[in-house]
């Protein structure tokens, strides 16, 4: 049966679209910590930062992977799934050159394809449209912050 032709109800997003800014705290704390030059048990902002921005790139394909086994009748279904697998491999390959001067540019390029891929795949439910134009203004402001710390690392 095809999952799409329903009449899908409106959803009460609040609580997500919450979590979904309070999301932006560790690239913010990632930040202040470059900006003040400090280092919390070991952990490097390059590290504190890099790290969480893959697991969130990783989290976000999660949706479209959810979207390709969830929604049956999907015009995109099979693009999503392999697009998911392709993006968190691609955040799995920066995450292991975080060293490098390569990690938060990929990454960044990586979160501006899933905001394109998003608009144009369309892999969300109806009734959720307030939750993912929260998590399209997100996903640009955490493109924002991966710039500002690539200027700090330079």
């Amino acid at each position: 049966m095809d999952t799409d032709s329903h009449n899908y109800p409106k959803v009460d997003t609040r609580f997500f679209d919450w979590l979904a800014y309070f999301g932006l705290i560790p690239f913010v704390v990632g930040i202040f910590m470059q900006w003040l030059g400090l280092s919390i048990l070991g952990v490097t902002p390059r590290l504190l930062f890099t790290t969480y921005s893959a697991v969130i790139l990783s989290f976000l394909c999660g949706v479209w992977w959810g979207a390709a086994l969830n929604r049956v009748g999907h015009p995109h279904r099979l693009m999503l799934a392999l697009l998911s697998n392709l993006v968190t491999l691609l955040g799995w390959g920066a995450l292991l050159m975080f060293r490098t001067s390569w990690a938060l540019p990929v990454l960044l390029l990586a979160f501006g394809f899933v905001a394109w891929a998003e608009a144009k795949l369309n892999p969300n439910l109806p009734g959720r449209d307030q939750y993912f134009r929260t998590r399209s203004i997100v996903t640009y402001l955490v493109m924002f912050c991966h710039l500002f710390m690539i200027l700090l690392l330079l």
